[in-house]
């Protein structure tokens, strides 16, 4: 399986080939030849991506090709997308990993994956709606949910399950607390 780094880096390539190209493909909507040259192009990225192992650096220059094609033609047009601040190209690009990471694993560790999501999801929102949290737990009960998901995502499903357990926890202290005080 590949690597959680080199996951990362397609998924990087491949959120801005995404955007790029479709930004391009609204702007080269009824010239033939450039549809042709904006297909080739996402098309030879994509099998970069693809292949095994993944050559990020010829996909990364059909990347670098679109850029440039972006910057010399429409650097000035209004819906020219724009690089998005570091957080939200983290978060955008970490969904992008999700994906390839998910579909890399096996359907029974899928499935395992996807109950243990369930699973902390029902339990954050029902520590979260109890009265009286006061805000330092609140935040415990945040960063360990932060933590359980962060494990889903690099796929260490035991220290996703043992988070959940901890976020419980914390919140079953934070109730057994105002009962008896």
């Amino acid at each position: 399986m590949a690597g959680l780094y080199e996951i990362w880096q397609r998924a990087e390539v491949s959120r801005r080939l995404d955007v790029l190209s479709g930004f391009i493909a609204m702007c080269v909507a009824g010239d033939d030849d450039a549809r042709r040259r904006l297909a080739q192009l996402v098309a030879d990225a994509d099998a970069a991506l693809s292949a095994s192992p993944p050559d990020l650096s010829v996909a990364s220059e059909h990347l670098d090709e679109l850029v440039w094609w972006a910057d010399t033609e429409w650097a000035d047009h209004p819906y020219r997308p724009v690089e998005a601040r570091p957080d939200e190209a983290d978060r955008q690009t970490r969904d992008y990993a999700k994906d390839l990471r998910h579909a890399a694993l096996p359907v029974r560790v899928r499935d395992r994956m996807v109950g243990i999501e369930l699973s902390l999801e029902v339990g954050f929102l029902a520590l979260c709606r109890q009265p009286g949290l006061d805000c330092r737990t609140r935040q415990d009960i945040f960063y360990v949910a932060g933590r359980a998901a962060m494990a889903l995502d690099l796929g260490h499903l035991e220290a996703a399950e043992r988070e959940i357990r901890r976020m419980e926890q914390v919140g079953s202290v934070e109730q057994r607390e105002s009962h008896c005080g």
